[in-house]
């Protein structure tokens, strides 16, 4: 996380100068893999984000002298749990570092790998296993999401069904979370309109997870608006709309074309920042504020920050700072919904595959438990990974629900950004098993301390990860309160919890 300092009093949003606040940073487009000289792996991910870092400050004592910043970057700072997952081992702790960003998107290259080696195995199928093994196993599991990939024009070319047969594999087998299409690398840019594009997109939908949808010009970020429309007007896409959500890499590269902002005002479609760079940053942020207003929430809500590493390097550094600037035209809460918020918000179900273990949620309450509980049942987690037992898949932080962002709190005040990272999923799972659980851990008010064991399937499991009632069915939560398991200290909470994963 990246801690900022205001450099003035702003009395309008009850800042005082010199108070410090946490900015969550998630980067939704980032490259893994290796295509021709590009090559990238989780540990040159968090290389170039302590890069990113060292540019920052170059960049920040220019402005500063410049008096350019209304918020200083100060330091970065690691989440609790995601740092303790990296110190468990020697070999990760090597890897603890680059905390600037907390969590980033992954997909593959158009690499070595994304040809299909039989004319029944569809492109990407080795890419996206690679993308798996590093983001569904500890230690990166707590820091990378991954995407997948695939080439709708797979159906053209023996089994119809080849593209939609390998979404649903990495999303169901492999728990992958996403998708990206790349119009121009797979040539179907004049094709993006056509039933077997939109099957696949579709199938996203369906799916419930985000598409993101590289784009090099004005043109491209039209037709998919087209192609989101003419789904929206046509009956058999109903179910998928529901669940539907573009992504437009690169915005486009336009940002000062008014076409943008017209297509970003649709609902299901946002834009993603990566390749923008000097003068189109402040055009960008000035235009979205102006354009994309709406009775909802904030016009902030439309964009997504991303790198777009390994083509692009240090121009990330450029988004970061503007948003902390004094020509920023938002707060706060406009810069947090940019870096990390809105991706959260699109990536919003615990992870989970096909493996799902359907079981009764049982909660584990102590009250009155050291403050200490929570680091305790951590301490016994870590011991469980760093075995052979157990792996973490995912560890997911609790969100807002949308259009409901929170004021940033001061650190001194308690420093929550809209992250929950009292109430958090630890996605687990069994090692050349098929069991899958996820435990819910939650800081109560006062003492209260819980830890409810859950199935990752089913009415009684969690499938948002939006923190409120309204997202919770009445079954499950009247399952997780229904009869309790007491306990009276930290050590009795994590021994319980032990008990129901044996």
């Amino acid at each position: 996380m990246l801690v900022v300092r205001a450099l003035q009093d702003i009395p309008e949003k009850g800042i005082a100068k010199g108070e410090e606040f946490r900015l969550y940073i998630v980067d939704a487009h980032h490259h893994m893999g290796k295509e021709k000289s590009h090559r990238n792996t989780p540990s040159g991910a968090y290389e170039f984000y302590a890069l990113l870092w060292f540019e920052m400050q170059r960049m920040t004592e220019k402005m500063m002298n410049e008096d350019s910043l209304l918020y200083e970057p100060i330091r970065i700072v690691a989440p609790e749990l995601p740092e303790r997952i990296f110190t468990t081992k020697d070999k990760w702790s090597r890897m603890n570092h680059g905390w600037l960003v907390d969590r980033t998107i992954v997909f593959p290259y158009t690499d070595d790998y994304s040809k299909s080696r039989s004319p029944d195995e569809p492109s990407f199928y080795v890419s996206n296993d690679k993308i798996a093994a590093w983001t569904s196993r500890a230690p990166h599991s707590s820091r990378l999401i991954g995407f997948a990939r695939v080439d709708p024009k797979d159906a053209l070319e023996g089994s119809p069904n080849r593209p939609i047969r390998e979404l649903d594999r990495a999303i169901g087998e492999l728990g992958l979370r996403g998708l990206k299409l790349h119009p121009l690398a797979q040539l179907f840019l004049e094709d993006i309109e056509a039933d077997y594009v939109k099957d696949v997109v579709a199938r996203a939908g369906e799916l419930g997870i985000p598409v993101i949808l590289d784009t090099r010009n004005i043109r491209t970020a039209e037709r998919i608006r087209d192609l989101v429309v003419s789904m929206r007007q046509d009956e058999k896409y109903e179910n998928a709309m529901r669940g539907l959500s573009v992504i437009l890499a690169h915005c486009a590269m336009s940002p000062g074309s008014t076409k943008l902002y017209d297509i970003l005002r649709d609902p299901a479609i946002y834009g993603e920042t990566s390749t923008l760079h000097d003068k189109d940053v402040p055009v960008l942020l000035k235009m979205s504020s102006d354009r994309l207003k709406t009775t909802l929430g904030s016009w902030s809500e439309n964009l997504l920050f991303g790198s777009d590493y390994t083509f692009l390097s240090v121009q990330a550094a450029e988004l970061i700072l503007h948003l902390l600037s004094r020509d920023f035209p938002g707060g706060l809460e406009d810069a947090q919904r940019i870096l990390g918020g809105n991706a959260l918000s699109l990536v919003n179900r615990p992870f989970g595959t096909k493996r799902a273990t359907e079981r009764a949620p049982q909660a584990v309450v102590c009250i009155g438990c050291e403050s200490d509980a929570i680091a305790t049942l951590e301490d016994t987690l870590m011991k469980l990974i760093a075995g052979e037992g157990w792996d973490i898949t995912s560890v997911d932080y609790m969100i807002p629900p949308k259009h409901t962002w929170p004021k940033m709190e001061s650190m001194s005040s308690g420093g929550h950004n809209g992250i929950y990272f009292d109430s958090y999923i630890i996605s687990l799972g069994v090692r050349r098993g098929v069991t899958e659980v996820h435990l819910w851990v939650k800081r109560g008010p006062g003492t209260i301390t819980s830890c409810t064991v859950l199935g990752t399937k089913g009415e009684d499991a969690l499938d948002s990860l939006e923190f409120g009632t309204q997202k919770i069915n009445s079954t499950f939560s009247k399952a997780i309160n229904t009869n309790p398991i007491k306990s009276k200290t930290a050590l009795d909470l994590t021994r319980e919890v032990l008990k129901l994963l044996a």
